[in-house]
């Protein structure tokens, strides 16, 4: 396997991304250490220290392969969420909870040409956990017709193979397999070149950094709580609102309030309903 290959595009990337934290300067060693045995190569962030622990982050990464096909050559780059964790932190972003970073992807993925592909396959292990998985493609659109109908097929797939993969493990048990669901947000074939290889990996790394600043389960688990404890709130100070609003012709009569002061209670009563219908339908 020729590693050396790889040395000269990292490079590239390097100088096209201009962000050490996402593609960190490395002696030409440090970069064919990048490389897998099945031949391709791992952007991995500063702040991991090596593929194995990038592989098994919550995070997702930008890959490449570079191959030869009827004596052309040619690359592929990819932004891929290809663990449990990291593919979560996809749903995750694509939730109504990580708004501003959905519309900012969602604006990038429509802005590209028709290069590049979103697919979700079934990544299959079963023989052991280290073994180089077998990849089923189940969906693939292209990444600029994304809306909320491509969303949710994402979303169905990945909880389809999700459920079926756990279902498979214990009907097979106590064989080992593993069979979980792996998403290309990105993927592009193209006869290599630097000036699309430029163009192809800077639009990879802008969609990796929405998608690095996403919300973690944690974070969005106390977005849920907090809008529950707001809803319950609400809710009770409707009830007493309502309660007054009940006793109004009372309140005037004994002179405790004015048509002025019970408008606004109305009113008042209007906005409290409005907010309360609001928060559930983002809890919904």
């Amino acid at each position: 396997m020729d590693k050396e290959k790889y040395v000269k595009w990292y490079n590239i990337a390097k100088e096209v991304v201009a962000d050490e934290k996402l593609v960190p300067i490395r002696t030409d060693d440090e970069i064919k250490k990048l490389v897998s045995q099945e031949d391709w190569l791992m952007f991995v962030l500063e702040e991991f220290d090596d593929t194995t622990e990038a592989k098994n982050a919550s995070a997702p990464n930008v890959f490449m392969d570079l191959f030869r096909d009827d004596n052309k050559e040619f690359g592929r780059i990819g932004l891929t969420f290809n663990n449990v964790k990291s593919v979560d932190v996809l749903k995750n972003i694509l939730s109504k909870y990580c708004k501003n970073e959905k519309e900012a992807l969602t604006k990038l993925l429509l802005s590209l040409d028709g290069a590049w592909e979103i697919t979700v396959s079934r990544k299959i292990k079963d023989t052991y956990h280290l073994q180089t998985p077998v990849y089923q493609r189940e969906y693939h659109n292209t990444s600029n017709q994304i809306d909320d109908t491509v969303v949710d097929q994402i979303i169905f797939w990945v909880n389809k193979i999700r459920e079926e993969g756990t279902e498979k493990r214990k009907s097979l048990l106590p064989k080992y397999y593993s069979e979980t669901p792996s998403v290309n947000l990105l993927e592009s074939i193209f006869i290599l070149n630097e000036e699309v290889f430029k163009t192809r990996i800077k639009e990879a790394f802008e969609i990796l950094k929405i998608c690095l600043d996403v919300k973690s389960n944690r974070e969005i688990k106390t977005i849920v709580k907090s809008k529950n404890t707001e809803l319950v709130e609400l809710e009770e100070e409707l009830e007493s609102k309502e309660k007054k609003w009940s006793n109004r012709d009372n309140y005037l009569r004994l002179g405790l309030a004015t048509e002025e002061d019970i408008n606004k209670l109305g009113e008042n009563i209007k906005k409290i309903k409005e907010k309360i219908e609001s928060i559930k339908k983002e809890l919904e």
